[in-house]
């Protein structure tokens, strides 16, 4: 095996390390979610060792409220993100022209990769209640989905 290794794959590569942060993103802002819950009373009853309604302060109920908004944040973005960067992917892995199908990965390696600093820059600002920040860190991730799939809907008709 050569030392030079073609652009698709390693878009594949990045896809796949890119797809393993931003998952681990998510799975901190949901512990952080059930964190949140415990302190804030706000688990199922049978949770005995979350703290009672009459413990609860209201900084707590707040922060449950946050927690929460961020994972919903996180679930109406990033599944359909992951899902059609690996679309796009499959389309740009099976080009038939070479200079094209480079063009097309390196773009998808820069805007996925943008895609996963954004998220995470979304879930900081979002902790932090910067509200300027987050709206630019969403908007961002958000036209990089649709920049992701537009490569992808332009790399299938190169596909034999």
């Amino acid at each position: 095996m050569g030392d030079n290794i073609s652009m698709h794959v390693q878009a594949v590569r990045a896809t796949a390390v890119l797809s393993i942060l931003l998952w681990t993103k998510v799975a901190a802002t949901n512990l952080g979610l059930g964190g949140a819950k415990n302190e804030a009373g706000g688990r199922a009853p049978e949770d005995t060792y979350q703290k009672k309604s009459e413990e609860v302060s209201e900084e707590a109920k707040v922060a449950q409220d946050r927690a929460q908004r961020m994972v919903n944040n996180d679930l109406e973005n990033i599944p359909y993100t992951m899902v059609m960067a690996w679309g796009s992917l499959f389309c740009i892995y099976f080009g038939d022209d070479d200079a094209v199908r480079d063009q097309q990965a390196l773009a998808h390696i820069v805007l996925y990769s943008l895609f996963v600093v954004a998220r995470f820059g979304h879930s900081i600002t979002y902790a932090k209640a910067w509200a300027y920040p987050r709206t630019l860190a969403w908007l961002i991730g958000f036209m990089c989905t649709f920049a992701i799939g537009v490569n992808g809907a332009v790399a299938s008709f190169k596909i034999p």
